[in-house]
């Protein structure tokens, strides 16, 4: 009485997976990208990160090219870096008023300090702006 159950092992329809969700974010009128198919794909079938966005980011360049890459953090890492050089410039521009001030014999050290402030800062915001770029590629390798 041993019945040999096959079992199917079928890969799930990938393709099928990815026009789906487009098709519903269509339908919800919602974003969607191309680092959100893949972050699917990755959770629904086990798929490594890269191999998910490899397939996905083919997927897209073939049938769906309006779909962007990603939507939040390709305006995050610009945003990061002008304020980084923005508040270098501020920076500079009160280091170079207290120097003005040191020469007419006034108290300088305030706004060189605020100056030293801004460029920490600054240099902050560049820092985080190149960290969250190398973990985006760090996450597509």
């Amino acid at each position: 009485m041993s019945s040999a159950i096959k079992e199917t092992t079928e890969e799930p329809d990938l393709v099928g997976m990815i026009a789906s969700e487009i098709t519903r974010a269509r339908d919800e009128t919602r974003p969607t990208s191309r680092q959100q198919l893949a972050d699917i794909l990755h959770a629904r079938t086990g798929m490594s990160v890269a191999d998910a966005y490899q397939f996905v980011d083919t997927y897209c360049e073939e049938h769906e090219p309006g779909v962007p890459g990603y939507l939040q953090e390709e305006f995050a890492v610009p945003y990061l870096k002008v304020l980084g050089v923005a508040n270098a410039v501020i920076a500079l521009g009160l280091c170079y008023y207290g120097v003005k001030l040191y020469y007419v014999g006034k108290p300088y050290w305030i706004p060189v300090c605020i100056g030293v402030l801004f460029l920490g800062l600054g240099a902050l915001s560049w820092v985080k702006s190149i960290e969250r770029e190398y973990s985006r590629s760090k996450k597509k390798a």
